[in-house]
C-alpha cells in the first residue's frame, strides 16, 4: 500500500527538455514497483526512510537524502523497506537533450544512484509543479524553469554511490536494443532470436541468466509500461495505445494489462484522472492505494 500523488504535464512545445510528470508518494512496508522498463527518464528523490533499487541485475540499498535515476529502457524494480518504508519525491522527463544533460551533470546509466544536497529546495521545487495547470503558456514556462532548477540542484550531489555496467553479454544488449527498436511490431523470441542471427534457445537461456527474466517477459514488461505511460499523459484512444504498444488485438491487450495492474486501461486512465482532479479541486494530494 502508498499514498501517492501524480501531476501530468501535456505541453508540447519543449523539444529539448520537457518534464512529463511529477509526484509524491509515502509507501508501506515491502510496496514495490517493478520489474519494468521505462521510456523515460524519472529520478527519484528520497525523502524519509529506506528501500532498495535494482536496475537489470544489480541492487543498491538506499535511504533519506539519496536518490536514483530510471534510464530509458533499462529493467528497473524498487521496494520499500519493511521497518522504515520509504517515502520520495519523483520527476520524469525527455527531450532531445535529456541524456547528454544527465551525462554532463553527471548522471547517466553508469551512475544511477547519487547523495542529494538542498532536500528541501528540491522538495519545494517539486511541490511547485503540482501547482501549475497544464493550459496556460505560464504554465509551460514555469515547469521548464522548475526542471532546469531541480536538475542544476542535482548537481551539487556529493558524490556518486556507485557504478553500473551495460550487460555483460553483447548477445542480451543487442537483444534489448532490438525490442527498444521494435516493441510496437508484431515481434516474437523467434523473430528477435533470428534478427540476431542466433539460435533460440541459446538466446533464451543467456537472457534469463543475466535478466531474471525470460525474454517474452521482459517484452510484456517493456510493452505494458510504454502502455501505463502513455494512458496517463495522452489522450489517445484504447485502441491507439494498444497499437503503439504493440497489441494489435484491443481485447488481448486489455486482458494483459488488467494481469499486471489488476485494472483495464479505462480503468488505469480513469484512476489517474480522478487522482488530478482531486488534488485541483482540493488540494490534497496524497490518496491511499
Amino acid at each position: 500500500m502508498e499514498k501517492s500523488f501524480v501531476k501530468t504535464y501535456t505541453f508540447d512545445t519543449q523539444k529539448d527538455l520537457k518534464l512529463l510528470f511529477t509526484g509524491k508518494a509515502a509507501c508501506g512496508a515491502l510496496h514495490s514497483f517493478g520489474p519494468a522498463v521505462r521510456p523515460n527518464f524519472i529520478i527519484h528523490v528520497i525523502t524519509e526512510g529506506k528501500g532498495v533499487y535494482q536496475i537489470d541485475n544489480q541492487k543498491y540499498p538506499l535511504a533519506a537524502g539519496q536518490g536514483f535515476i530510471i534510464p530509458p529502457d533499462r529493467l528497473t524494480f524498487y521496494q520499500a523497506d519493511r521497518e522504515e518504508p520509504w517515502s520520495y519525491y519523483w520527476a520524469a522527463f525527455t527531450g532531445d537533450l535529456a541524456a547528454s544533460y544527465l551525462e554532463g551533470l553527471g548522471f547517466d546509466q553508469k551512475h544511477p544512484v547519487f547523495y542529494v544536497e538542498h532536500l528541501e529546495k528540491i522538495r519545494t521545487i517539486l511541490e511547485k509543479t503540482f501547482l501549475l495547470d497544464q493550459t496556460s503558456i505560464y504554465s509551460e514556462l514555469m515547469l521548464s524553469s522548475l526542471l532546469h532548477e531541480f536538475l542544476a540542484l542535482l548537481q551539487q550531489s556529493k558524490d556518486h554511490i556507485a557504478t553500473t555496467n551495460q550487460s555483460a553479454n553483447l548477445h542480451v544488449q543487442h537483444a534489448i536494443d532490438y525490442i527498444k527498436s521494435n516493441y510496437a511490431a508484431d515481434i516474437t523470441v523467434q523473430s528477435l532470436a533470428h534478427a540476431l542471427s542466433l539460435n533460440r534457445s541459446y538466446l533464451s537461456a543467456i537472457f534469463r541468466k543475466e535478466m531474471n527474466l525470460t525474454l517474452q517477459q521482459y517484452l510484456t514488461e517493456y510493452r505494458l509500461t510504454r502502455a501505463a505511460e502513455l494512458l496517463s499523459i495522452s489522450n489517445f484512444s484504447i485502441e491507439i495505445v494498444a497499437e503503439y504498444s504493440g497489441y494489435h488485438d484491443p481485447l488481448v491487450f486489455s486482458k494483459a494489462f488488467k494481469r499486471k495492474y489488476a485494472l483495464t486501461p479505462s480503468q488505469y486512465r480513469k484512476k489517474i484522472l480522478e487522482r488530478q482532479q482531486r488534488y485541483d479541486e482540493t488540494g490534497k494530494s496524497f490518496i491511499v492505494e
